[in-house]
């Protein structure tokens, strides 16, 4: 994830691999074109750990952020749905 300030960005995860949720930057989101937040079916305390993990990064002086790439498709999904959301624009690589 970035920011339009001219902070310095975070090094890559160790052994982040392809696959993952990459950076993204603030921005207007997408439109509602798929699946809503309420939509997707992941574990609850995945959930909580995403929306503490973005909070973070919003009020933070990050100006990226990356996740693992171990996460399942459904968990990138909700990531980048809720990144949208937060007024974040999410990238996925590999």
């Amino acid at each position: 994830m970035s920011r339009p300030s001219s902070v310095s960005p975070r090094p890559p995860a160790p052994g982040g691999g392809g696959g993952g949720v990459g950076p993204a930057q603030c921005g207007p989101g997408g439109g509602g074109r798929a699946k809503g937040l309420k939509d997707i079916r992941i574990d609850e305390e995945v959930k909580i750990a995403v929306n503490i993990a973005l909070e973070r990064f919003r009020y933070g002086d990050q100006r990226e952020m990356e996740f693992p790439s171990s996460l399942t498709s459904t968990e990138r999904a909700f990531i980048h749905r809720l990144s949208q959301s937060l007024g974040l624009v999410s990238k996925s690589k590999g």
